[in-house]
């Protein structure tokens, strides 16, 4: 940009100073006053402008803010033949570039328009060099605007995929063990928001974990199972609940191979082991009941090879007996009399199998859960006093509905348990009913000489008795009566503590 604006109101010295100028390579537009001057700026494109102060009708000064009102980078030399120091702060508020007085040399003229065009130019490549700044700065904030989307996008779905997952918890660390994503199910598990675990370290969620400790949700840490195989750990929950979960811990690595971080999938094997310790229960029921059914076909054969034989034994033995009554000694009448007693116990043993083996024909209807535990004890009084022991009833149940006659035998059994267990040295025995929602609950409990978790584990086993008389039909019969009503029986006990056993009934009939 050499072209230059010069404004003077006299021509000869006008002519003068646009010749030195076009001499120096500049292209010079000459105006006489306000009006021209503003007509020729509009006209074209200045690298400076040059202006007498003084000049007809408007002042050079009023010009010079005009200038720069349009053109801002403008520079502008003001010139003046009678120098008037109190306009020098007017035209500095103008914005002039340079003062030049007259006469002007050509040395000045040239080096002060020569300085301005170069101001000029320095102004404009300011001004070029901003733009493509800014231009530049556009296309990034847009690129940066365009990739945050993307990556915003792109973790929602992830996270909106994981969140879909509740059953797993999917944790997601940095290299300093910081949790940096926390899914929905990780939410549910732990009873922890992602706003409240962002940030903490991962290992506080472990069961003996604090924000020392070693960090099991990190590669290569004390959980780490490697390959990706899981490890088990116990974790915690936000109310301080504890459980076992199982941990598979991956890597998060950058493109360099340089650990990032962790991702942590967890499953609560809560359920898990429920479901294998009901399995186990189920799988020695069934083993029970196959137990039980071959005891059942060994009954029914034990029923056609040695009862009826007893039966007739024992027909024999009394014919025998009154037959020959009046030749006999006492003695021999004594020793018939326990042949009998001998046929009639093996009798009744083959109808205890038989009783045990048989399938029940159960008829349920409402019954006084407490005058049948009363009954029952009646009707051991006198092994009760036999073996000096003390009965003590707290019976509060409600009506409950069952069969009478089984229920009433299964408590027998167990009331003649806990009663020969504190035989002879006498002891206390507790019978108490109670309701608890919609079951009701009877409660045997004696001060006997107890059992060990080994003979706990095997009391409801057929044919297992601690007691030198007896086939240990008691206990499993008990235990089959109650499950025929859909309730539960629990045993505890410890040597020289006595033995406790609990029995649930649901109510029924409700």
């Amino acid at each position: 940009m050499r072209t230059i604006l010069l404004v003077d109101d006299e021509p000869s010295l006008r002519w003068t100073m646009a010749e030195l100028l076009r001499r120096a390579g500049y292209e010079v537009a000459v105006a006489q006053d306000f009006d021209s001057a503003v007509e020729a700026f509009d006209g074209g494109r200045f690298g400076a402008a040059v202006v007498d102060i003084v000049l007809p009708r408007r002042s050079g000064v009023e010009l010079l803010a005009e200038l720069r009102r349009r053109d801002p980078d403008l520079p502008v030399i003001m010139m003046t033949g009678e120098p008037n120091l109190s306009l020098l702060p007017e035209i500095v508020r103008a914005g002039a570039y340079d003062f030049l007085p007259k006469p002007v040399t050509k040395e000045v003229l040239v080096k002060a328009v020569a300085r301005a065009v170069e101001r000029r130019q320095l102004s404009d490549e300011k001004r070029r060099l901003e733009g493509e700044v800014a231009r530049h700065a556009e296309g990034l904030e847009r690129v940066v605007a365009e990739r945050t989307s993307e990556l915003v996008g792109a973790r929602n779905f992830l996270k909106a995929v994981l969140d879909s997952s509740v059953e797993y918890a999917i944790i997601v660390t940095d290299c300093a063990g910081r949790v940096t994503l926390f899914s929905r199910g990780a939410e549910l598990m732990f009873g922890y928001t992602a706003g409240q675990m962002a940030g903490r370290p991962a290992r506080t969620l472990a069961a003996a974990g604090d924000e020392t400790g070693p960090d099991m949700f990190l590669p290569g840490g004390p959980a780490d199972g490697g390959a990706g195989r899981p490890s088990e750990i116990t974790a915690r929950r936000a109310d301080g609940q504890t459980f076992v979960a199982s941990l598979a811990l991956a890597p998060v690595q950058t493109s360099d191979a340089e650990l990032d971080g962790s991702v942590a999938v967890i499953k609560d094997l809560t359920e898990t082991r429920r479901g294998e310790e009901e399995m186990r229960r189920m799988q020695a029921q069934l083993a029970q009941n196959e137990k039980i059914a071959a005891l059942g076909q060994m009954a029914a054969q034990v029923a056609h090879e040695v009862k009826n034989p007893l039966a007739g034994l024992r027909l024999y033995v009394l014919h025998l007996k009154n037959k020959v009554a009046d030749r006999l000694t006492e003695s021999d009448l004594t020793l018939l009399d326990k042949i009998v007693n001998g046929i009639e116990n093996l009798s009744g043993t083959t109808d205890q199998v038989l009783n045990f083996a048989r399938p029940l024909n159960l008829t349920f209807r409402p019954a006084d859960l407490d005058a049948l535990a009363q009954d029952a004890v009646q009707l051991l009084e006198p092994q009760i006093g036999a073996a000096r022991v003390e009965v003590h009833l707290d019976l509060n149940a409600p009506a409950v509905v069952l069969d009478e006659a089984s229920f009433r035998a299964a408590l027998v059994n167990l009331l003649l348990n806990a009663v020969q267990a504190m035989s002879p040295a006498g002891g206390r025995l507790t019978v108490t009913t109670r309701a608890e929602g919609g079951d009701v609950w009877l409660e045997v409990a004696d001060t006997g000489c107890g059992m060990t978790a080994e003979q706990v584990g095997r009391v409801f086993e057929p044919f297992y008795t601690t007691k030198s008389r007896g086939l240990g039909l008691g206990m499993p019969y008990a235990r089959k009566i109650v499950e025929q009503h859909a309730g539960e029986i629990r045993v505890e006990s410890r040597p020289g503590e006595g033995t406790r056993i609990q029995v649930r009934l649901p109510r029924g009939g409700d």
